[in-house]
This record gives C-alpha cells, structure tokens and sequence, in this order.
C-alpha cells in the first residue's frame, strides 16, 4: 500500500500543470505564438476573436514581425475586436508613406514645390541615398500611442502587461537572434517588422535590429523557455501558401526568394513543434496585400473556429475579453534629443503641446504627426514614459534632423516657349531656425530666370515673414495692344517682403510690399515702381500642382504710390474641382484683373501657361481689364492615362468705364495626357472663335511651364 502511495505522488508530480486544472482554479491557458508574414499576418486578428469566442485563454503571448505587432496589441489588454475595427478602417497606403499630411503641412510649402525629375538630398555638397523604400515612421507613431498608456501605467517589464509578452527581433551584427521582454514595446514592435531593405533597421545600443523571421518567424522555443508550464499554441502565416516560382521573375521576386530561401535555413535552427498548429489558407495572398483586410481577417476567423472545434482538447476557461480603453494623462515634461541643428524654437512654432496639457493616444499621435509636417526631421519617435503619478507621463522624442539641402533637376516642355530647365536649391533650416530658402535658377529657348525666396516655416505661430526676388529675361515677340508684334529683349525684375498669417493648413493672408520693374534692351531707363498689396488665399487641394478635388480661392489687391503711374488693381484666380462616379473629374474656374488709375502699359493681362484659351498662344490678348473663365472635364481611361475637354473664355475691355464695349474671345481644346513622374503630359488641339487650329503639347505642370508661370 505505501509503495502504490508513493508511486502514485510520483506520477502526480510527472503530469504536466496544464493537463488538468485543481476544481475551483483557473485554468493556466496556453502560451499563444504568432509568426510574421506581413498582411498575411491580418489572419491572427480573425483567429484571436475565434479564440475569445470559444473561450480559450491566453495566458501569455510571443511574436514575430506582424507577429508582434498583434501579439503587443493583445498583451496590452486591446481585445480582438478593437484590433479587427482598428485595422479594417486603416489607411495602409498613409500608414506607409513617408510624405506629411496635407492638413498639417504649411500652405506656401505645397505652393511652392516644383515637380522634379530628380531629387537629391544633400549633406553639406554630399548627395545621400534613402535609407529604406518604405518608412515605418507613422507605424511608430500608432504603435505608440497604443502601447505607451499601458507602459505608463505597468512599467516597462512585457510580465507586467495584462498578458506577459516576448517579442524576437534579429540582429544583424551579431547576427542572432534577440528576444526582448523589457523596455519600450513599440521600439521592438518596430525592429521586429523591419523587412531588410524595406523598412529601416533599428539602431537599439550595439544592436542593428531588423525582421525577426530573417532568424526565428515563429519563436516556439521561445515560449517554451519564458513559460515552461504552458501548452504552446503557434499560429503560421508565413508559409501557410506554395512559393511560387514565375518563368520571368522581377527584382522584387528575385529578393523575396533569396530572402525566403535564406532565412528558411536559419529559421530551422531554432524550429520547435508546438502542441498545437493553426496554418490557415490565405488563398496566396502576399506580403503587401492590405487592400485584402478584411478577407484575410475573415479566413482567420472563419477557419480558425473549424479548427478550434477539432481541437476539443485546447484548455477553456479564459474570461470575455472587454477590451481596454487608454486613459488619459497630464504631460509631465516634454523631452527631445537628436536635434543638433534645429533649435528649440523652431521645433516649438510646431509642437502644439505643452507641460500640463492633457496627453492620449490620439493627441499624441496628432502631435508628432503635426511636429514631422515641420519638414525639419525625416524620422521621429515618439515615446510615453512613466512618471511617479500614474496620472502623469513624460513625452519624449528622438529625432533625426533631415538633410538640410535638397537639390532638384527639373524639366518641362510646352511647344510655346520650348524646353525648361531649371536647378532648385532647397535649404530647409537657414540660420538655424527652421527657415527655408529655396534658389531657383534655369531657362529655355530666349529666356533665363533666377528666383529667390526665404520664409519662416510654420502653422501654428500668427504670423510668418518671407522675403523673395526675382529675375526674369526674355526674347521674343511681345504683341501690343495695337496688334503690332515686335521683337524685344526685356527684363522683369521683382522683390518683396511680406507679412503673412496663417489659418488652419489651407489658408493664409499676406501683406507685402513690393518693387516692380521692367527694363528693355537698348534702353537706358528702368520702369519701376513700388506696391502696397493685400492677399488672400485658401487652397483646400491636396496636391495644388495637378488637378485633384478641392477649392482654389485667391484675391489680390494692390496700390502703386508712386505720384507720376499712381494706381490700383483687383486680380483674382478662383477654382473648384469636383470628383464624380466613373472616374470623372470636372473643374470651373475664373480669372481675371481690373485697373484703374496710370498704370505702364507692360503691366496689362495676358495669358499664360497656368491659364490660358485654348487657340491662343501664351502671353497673347494683352488687356488692361479682364475677366475670364473656363470649364474642364477629364475621366481616367487605363491606370495614369486620361482624357480631357476644355473650354475658356475671357471678356477684355479698355477702362472700368468702357466696360460694355469689350471683345470676347474663346476657345475650346481636346487632349489627352498621363500622369508620370516630374508631371503631366498633354497633347491635343485647341479651336479658337475663329476656327484656327492649335495644336499643343506639354510636359510639366502649370506652375513650372517657362515665363508664362
């Protein structure tokens, strides 16, 4: 009898924990492993609701790449249905782009850039290269947000979350494997997606941090080792499809193989057989298929709750998931480091945040969000640490000052004035101080320019300064009023230095005061004048340099003191597009000025390329008083290809008093055109009043076609 006592102790201490749970205990639940595999890895979504509905309890979780992303989400205590609402309404071509968001970037910045064909950043006269294709900055700032409040309030311990987390990342300088279950979650989130050569590597102590399936995609062992009375559960989306191998395979296809091949290899070293395995069929979608959300979240799901119910003997017992909501905090400090260039304030005409403000996920986001639409910084993470008061938190960010220099080559071509070319130097933090300079310089058939701007770059202060200049020469036959048509050789020049104020991200006002001249060739005199000018502008496009849906309104006015030409002019440019179904795009607009007073008989109305008659060549229909308009309407017809119909129409007239005896001149042009890199070709004739044909053909966009811009 003793002796089957003692063997029946032994056996008992030989039975693993998880087999059986003592009455009036909670169950011990299992280690849940997610392995990385991009989009694919959507499907652990679909699978972690499969997995609360028939409660089946995680009572610890570790991931790989998008693994970890899930898993760090899941551990913080969000529930499978915020993850399914959080990335079923997720913009994934936003998430991935490394371009601010229009409604946080400063109107005269979209303004001002040019569309060119190459681009160049520069350190001092060094070109440098982009570091990744894709940046993963904007993934930091959500990861953040949403991982942060649950540091701040846990510690940064992963066994302090509400499920204790590992996370594997691999190191290219060691090249091993590294798990990490302490620190900042959203840095080794970041690191563990890091594709190489898509995402950036993340520079952690002395490690190079990059994917953690190019060593371990589904870290079993780990689990295995960090809980060792847990039953492992492992869920594969990395190879849950055949590889494919194309006749023709691309660049692309040739990297994705030797990546695959190469870390199949490694990842056998570390390859562990858990006591369950879910590889659900994701019907060969790929790495970079988010457009396919919501089916890959479904066939986790739906697979997922088949596989669980053949699966009778998976431990049950996990309580419903609620899900967590983050608090909100009171900033504490706020603390940078990175900057060496950028001063302090520069950085505070665009942190719209202050100690003592009230801190979330959603108003942190928007904040480094806000601070990377500076242009100053071409990464920034953003980190919330915990403070003593669990109802506060410190706000910090390391950043990395961007290249000051930019230098650009651009080309356009309109069969008017030929082919122009032209250099654009860009420094973005002059003195220092978050000011922007942009040098301007090139030419074309019988004309040269040189323009100079400097602004201060900022939306969120009252009020900005610039100051701008410009050069313009120009041969060629300059139509008068009195329908002669000479040859001449004339050079514009302008400067001006203007207060501005901005309101919201698509309007400003400006007061500015000018100098105006003009100076023909074999001539000894100068006519120039000064101005005192008002403006307003709101431009609600996205893009201002190509023809997207939104709002154009600009009104000048302007006053020439001088006593011997005193006078006054009205210009204005108003535009609005419209998207409509079928891939229609349709627009109206007006233009025009008005004079009154002496003015020099250079500074009448004449068409140009940004707004022109179809017909009519640029700088035609000299006119004192103008108002014109026009009406377009274009449709995609085959990927950046499209179709467009135009009409304009312009009512001249001698003086404010004469208005009723103006001419009427109008046309109406076909063309079509591609959208490609460095602008729009077009290419299509336009019919004047008269019926005289003009054919045209360009390549650029309106804001960069030769004098006529």
């Amino acid at each position: 009898m003793k002796i089957a006592l003692l063997l029946f102790f032994l056996f008992a201490l030989a039975v693993p924990s998880f087999a059986k749970s003592p009455p009036g205990t909670s169950p011990p639940g299992i280690a849940l492993v997610l392995a990385g595999g991009g989009a694919r890895g959507l499907a652990h979504v679909g699978f972690l609701k499969a997995l609360e509905e028939n409660n089946i309890r995680v009572s610890a979780i570790a991931g790989t790449s998008m693994g970890a992303l899930m898993a760090g989400l899941y551990a913080c205590g969000y529930s499978a249905e915020q993850l399914d609402s959080l990335t079923s309404t997720m913009d994934w071509m936003q998430l991935f782009s490394s371009r601010p968001k229009p409604r946080m970037t400063f109107l005269p910045d979209r303004i001002r850039g040019r569309q060119d064909l190459i681009n160049l950043s520069l350190r001092g006269l060094t070109p440098t290269l982009p570091g990744s294709a894709v940046s993963n900055m904007r993934v930091g700032f959500l990861l953040s947000g949403m991982t942060g409040p649950a540091q701040v309030l846990k510690g940064l311990s992963f066994d302090s979350l509400a499920i204790p987390l590992r996370v594997v990342a691999s190191d290219l300088r060691s090249r091993d494997r590294v798990v990490f279950s302490l620190g900042e979650l959203y840095k080794y989130q970041l690191a563990s997606m890091a594709i190489p050569g898509i995402f950036p590597p993340f520079i952690h102590d002395s490690l190079m941090l990059v994917d953690g399936g190019v060593f371990d995609n589904m870290p079993v062992d780990v689990a295995e080792k960090a809980w060792p009375d847990l039953p492992v559960l492992a869920v594969n989306v990395g190879n849950a499809n055949p590889t494919e191998y194309p006749d023709a395979p691309s660049l692309l296809t040739v990297f994705g193989l030797t990546f695959n091949a190469l870390s199949a290899r490694v990842n056998d070293h570390y390859k562990r057989d858990p006591q369950w395995l879910f590889t659900p069929d994701l019907h060969n979608s790929a790495v970079w298929s988010f457009e396919l959300t919501d089916s890959l979240i479904s066939w986790g799901y739906n697979q997922g709750m088949v596989w669980i119910a053949e699966n009778p003997d998976l431990p049950r017992g996990g309580q419903p998931r609620e899900g967590w909501h983050p608090p909100d905090f009171t900033v504490r400090n706020i603390l940078f480091s990175g900057n060496h260039n950028v001063s302090l304030r520069a950085i505070d005409r665009w942190l719209h945040i202050t100690r003592g403000d009230t801190l979330n996920t959603r108003i942190a986001m928007d904040v480094a969000e806000n601070l990377y639409a500076s242009g100053l910084f071409s990464m920034i993470r953003m980190s919330m640490l915990p403070a003593r008061d669990p109802k506060q938190c410190d706000l910090a960010f390391a950043v990395t000052e961007i290249d000051p220099g930019t230098l650009g080559f651009g080309l356009s071509y309109n069969n008017d004035f030929g082919l122009d070319a032209r250099l654009t130097l860009e420094h973005r933090n002059t003195f220092n101080r978050g000011v922007k300079t942009i040098i301007n310089a090139g030419g074309g058939s019988n004309y040269a320019f040189l323009e100079l701007s400097s602004f201060t770059n900022t939306v969120h202060t009252e009020r900005y300064f610039s100051i701008s200049g410009s050069l313009y020469q120009i041969k060629g036959n300059e139509q008068n009023a009195d329908g002669s048509n000479p040859l001449r050789i004339w050079t514009d020049h302008s400067a001006a230095l203007t207060l501005g104020r901005p309101f919201s991200w698509y309007g400003i006002v400006e007061l500015a005061a000018e100098w105006k001249g003009r100076s023909y060739a074999n001539s000894s005199s100068t006519e120039a004048f000064p101005l005192l000018s008002v403006s307003y502008l709101t431009d609600t496009r996205s893009n201002p340099t190509t023809n997207s849906q939104g709002t154009r309104i600009f009104l000048k006015a302007g006053w020439c003191p001088q006593e011997s030409n005193n006078h006054s002019f009205v210009n204005w440019d108003i535009l609005k597009i419209h998207n409509l179904p079928g891939s229609f795009l349709t627009g109206v607009s007006t233009w025009g000025s008005l004079l009154w007073g002496n003015n020099y008989e250079w500074e009448e109305s004449r068409l140009s390329a940004a707004r022109g008659i179809p017909g009519y060549r640029w700088n035609s229909l000299p006119s004192r008083e103008r108002i014109a308009g026009d009406i377009f309407a274009s449709r995609k017809v085959l990927g950046p290809m499209f179709l467009e119909a135009k009409g304009a129409a312009t009512y001249d007239f001698d003086s404010l008093e004469e208005y009723r005896n103006g001419n009427i001149h109008w046309g109406i042009g076909l063309s079509s055109g591609i959208n490609i890199p460095g602008g729009t070709a077009r290419l299509g004739p336009g019919w004047d009043e008269n019926g005289t044909t003009r054919w045209t053909f360009s390549y650029g966009s309106d804001y960069s076609f030769g004098p006529g811009r």
